[in-house]
């Protein structure tokens, strides 16, 4: 274990500090950077982030009453890009995930027991490396994953073993074998104190517990899963399918329903030709709204509506090609009854993928 890598804590202070539906400062800033990218993104769901720097403060000021301050602009999105509710593409442009969307939905209904819910889904998501913490481009793990996990395990964990051992680990045999490092105290006054803040975690004399608001849904997320999915070597895509086969049980019997109602075809193309297996065209059943999607929705998605028929080179061309946008417009249209039913647009479907 090398003591100078260590989780990081994102931008210049907490993400929310305190619970949903309050006024308070960063809750505040949250939120409404959230509603400005909703509210001025172009036709592709995106602001630049020279835009966002010019306008942003006055924008926060006019509607959430904020008082401007001398932290750079950039800080202003970073625990939200930390935790997943923006993407910044290569360009610097700032766009809502699907999360960051459901978000800002539930709290314009208010909500606040589904935003907490997805928040919770949004710290699974989180991994390092993350664009709002470069300096730890050496870990491949999700922190929050670990985080649950052993407080699963353990019920507590005392704010000290947040501070000198958590915050360390690297790899899967450090779980087993902690040692402690110096204080670093960032991680735990701007991360899990917002976490507190939030009545996702308690703090009672010095030991972090789940709250019982949000036990239920982290069992869910967590009770089957090993330490070893809380690691990647690869792609953080991997480790998300390979938890998500544990979360949620499927029925096999769907994939060949799917197929003889699609006539053991190719839905993107028909004249896409296979090798016969067991006297039928040898095809793969795809779930359209990915498994790992589960947890935001309250539908199931084990369901053969939103399972279709593809040939091998369609099914790789959809999870692994530098380009897949053409491919998944045209598997939207197929799907486009069931999208519509369950009020899923283009462009967020796109970012499933």
């Amino acid at each position: 274990m090398n003591s100078s890598i260590k989780w990081q804590a994102p931008g210049n202070g907490k993400g929310f500090d305190s619970y949903l539906g309050a006024n308070s400062k960063m809750n505040n800033r949250t939120v409404g950077i959230l509603f400005f990218i909703k509210e001025n993104s172009t036709l592709n769901g995106y602001v630049k982030e020279e835009i966002f720097i010019q306008e942003i403060k006055e924008y926060l000021h006019e509607k959430f009453g904020a008082v401007s301050n001398d932290s750079l602009d950039t800080h202003f999105y970073k625990p939200a890009l930390f935790y997943g509710f923006i993407h910044r593409d290569k360009e610097y442009k700032l766009s809502l995930s699907i999360e960051g969307n459901l978000f800002i939905n539930a709290y314009k209904n208010k909500d606040y027991k589904a935003c907490k819910k997805i928040i919770i889904n949004q710290l699974d998501n989180t991994y390092y490396p993350n664009e709002a913490t470069l300096r730890v481009k050496n870990l491949k793990l999700f922190p929050f994953r670990i985080l649950f996990k052993l407080l699963l395990d353990k019920t507590r964990l005392s704010t000290e073993f947040i501070k000198h051992n958590l915050i360390y680990i690297q790899n899967r045999e450090d779980i087993d074998s902690l040692d402690s490092f110096n204080e670093y105290t960032k991680f735990n006054t701007w991360v899990i104190n917002s976490l507190v803040d939030l009545e996702i975690l308690n703090l009672s004399n010095g030991y972090i517990y789940i709250n019982g608001s949000s036990l239920e849904h982290i069992k869910v997320l967590y009770q089957k899963a090993d330490y070893d999915d809380m690691f990647f070597t690869s792609s953080s895509y991997d480790a998300d399918k390979s938890i998500a086969k544990k979360r949620v049980k499927r029925n096999a019997l769907l994939i060949e329903k799917a197929k003889k109602r699609d006539n053991y075809s190719c839905v993107i193309d028909e004249k896409h030709k296979t090798f016969i297996s067991n006297l039928k065209p040898y095809l793969e059943g795809h779930h359209v709204i990915p498994m790992y999607q589960q947890k935001n929705y309250n539908f199931t998605l084990d369901d053969v509506n939103n399972i279709v028929s593809l040939c091998p080179n369609c099914h790789r061309e959809i999870h692994h090609s530098d380009n897949k946008n053409k491919i998944l417009e045209k598997l939207y249209l197929i799907q486009k009854v069931y999208m519509k039913n369950n009020d899923i647009e283009l462009l967020e479907f796109k970012k499933m993928y």
